[in-house]
């Protein structure tokens, strides 16, 4: 169950993520969502992070280096809201 949702803005107006808190039996089982504008590009949760490959602009593009800087380690953005829905079960 979500027990609060925070968001941040990390700058700029193109570099957003809402974190999603939960508890369940006193674990801790937070979601974080990182958004270039609308879109989200990375998902951090007890299963992993997983980041998308830039299939956008150079702003876009920015952002993911500064998250994930091995282009080899991030996924096509479908396999990302794959993650995402997984995530999302577990909440």
């Amino acid at each position: 169950m979500i027990t609060s949702i925070e968001l941040t803005n990390l700058g700029t107006v193109n570099k957003n993520e809402v974190i999603l808190k939960s508890k369940d039996k006193g674990d801790e089982k937070d979601i974080t969502l990182t958004f270039s504008y609308q879109t989200i590009v990375q998902v951090a949760s007890p299963k992993g992070i997983f980041t998308c490959q830039n299939d956008w602009s150079t702003t876009t593009g920015k952002l993911l280096n500064d998250l994930e800087p091995d282009h080899d380690k991030r996924i096509p953005h479908d396999k990302l809201m794959e993650k995402v829905d997984e995530a999302l079960k577990g909440i």
